[in-house]
């Protein structure tokens, strides 16, 4: 099947990254043949940054969005539609945690698409955040997030846990583990962190398949287009 025709799972990074940072090329490899891995470029300004989402959602429609950091907080505020949505380490309160690098001239950890090196955070920015509800986001779209946060994150504490814990921790355990709490790597997503991400969209992916294919002809059928068989 060409990459084209493939399931697409969009990724969306964190403050000061990029589409080319290391995550979507991660996700790529490890689902080569299963998904087409997307990763729109955004930067820190809410209301542009899920204007641009949303319209990317609308045309590519993602059965999964993963989001890390930042952008896990905007993989909870997008118009996600009935997308799997899994955030790790989500930065819940945008305003607070970003304020201490306010008016500085900050510069991204990858090379961006967009050619642009460095980012200012304003107030005006900061100021933007007020407008979203994050707990209504988590509430209205809890039977299908999954959150993987890390209680050594130095950056949110457990302040995103704490968020987290009653809306997720009760749900059953049909596809994945709604909330799933390590403490074997830090803010960033690396090393241990990915370990426990591909595991948890391997649970949600391996579910997703048990629900479409429920006869041998679809499972044929299902073989066929992803290679397997000819």
């Amino acid at each position: 099947m060409k990459e084209s025709e493939l399931p697409v799972m969009m990724y969306i990074h964190g403050f000061r990254s990029g589409a080319n940072g290391s995550k979507r090329h991660q996700l790529q490899e490890h689902f080569h043949n299963e998904f087409q891995v997307i990763a729109p470029e955004v930067d820190a300004d809410p209301e542009k940054s899920l204007e641009k989402l949303n319209e990317i959602i609308a045309i590519e429609q993602p059965s999964i969005i993963v989001g890390t950091s930042l952008g896990g907080w905007m993989t909870l505020m997008c118009d996600s539609d009935d997308a799997e949505l899994v955030v790790v380490n989500p930065c819940l309160y945008p305003k607070e945690t970003l304020s201490q690098w306010k008016d500085e001239e900050l510069e991204y950890f990858c090379q961006r698409l967009d050619g642009i090196q460095t980012y200012t955070l304003t107030q005006e920015i900061l100021d933007k955040y007020d407008r979203y509800n994050i707990t209504e986001a988590i509430k209205d779209k809890s039977q299908r997030t999954y959150a993987l946060c890390s209680t050594h994150d130095e950056l949110l504490g457990i302040s995103h846990i704490n968020t987290l814990k009653p809306y997720l921790s009760y749900l059953p355990y049909v596809k994945a583990r709604h909330l799933t709490i390590v403490d074997d790597f830090g803010h960033r997503c690396i090393c241990a962190g990915m370990d426990h991400l591909f595991n948890i969209l391997d649970d949600i992916i391996g579910q997703r398949i048990v629900r479409i294919i429920r006869t041998k002809e679809e499972m044929l059928k299902w073989m066929r287009e992803i290679g397997l068989i000819e």
